[in-house]
């Protein structure tokens, strides 16, 4: 490792002086991460009106502590590698740089890709409404107990308890709208 270090240009050094800390700070990270550690937080700063303009929150956040350390990983080790070659370096440096700023945008869509992926999992009762569902056990009339019937909201196959102000009961296999 030594011998490493010393084979290399001062400026080869400097970027493997800022690639190698933000590699360790990744790879804790991503260990972290692993192990249920250092997720999202619980801190929400509402944000949405600033001197009247409204802010989408799309969930692209171009400047975590993610992206800043995978841009200063890719920086630093593109510019060591290309240091090496033929390039002049000021083109070296250039690329170098240009890949870091690729890598910052290309980790915040990822995230915004891997954010959207999130579901709650929870079910609004008033998107049943107009629906079609099935009975399945039947609904006694005019209120006097209630009954189970099935229908499809939100993607997902859902059993639902049900009552009915019709004067007559609602058999098994029958078809109702939701209101």
């Amino acid at each position: 490792m030594i011998n490493w270090w010393n084979e290399l240009d001062l400026i080869q050094q400097i970027f493997a002086l800022i690639a190698l800390p933000s590699t360790v700070l990744i790879i804790i990270q991503t260990v972290l991460l692993l192990i249920g550690i250092g997720g999202e937080s619980d801190t929400d700063v509402d944000v949405d009106d600033v001197d009247g303009i409204d802010l989408p929150d799309d969930g692209l956040a171009i400047f975590s502590v993610r992206g800043i350390l995978s841009m200063l990983c890719i920086t630093g080790w593109v510019a060591v590698a290309l240091l090496e070659t033929s390039l002049p370096e000021g083109v070296s440096i250039g690329i170098a740089i240009a890949c870091g700023i690729a890598t910052l945008i290309g980790m915040a869509f990822l995230m915004r890709a891997i954010n959207r992926l999130q579901s709650s999992g929870n079910i609004d009762v008033g998107n049943c409404i107009g629906k079609i569902a099935e009975v399945y056990i039947p609904v006694p009339a005019a209120g006097s107990g209630s009954g189970k019937v099935n229908l499809t909201v939100q993607e997902k196959f859902s059993e639902f308890t049900a009552i009915t102000t019709a004067g007559e009961q609602l058999k098994t296999g029958s078809y109702v709208r939701v209101v």
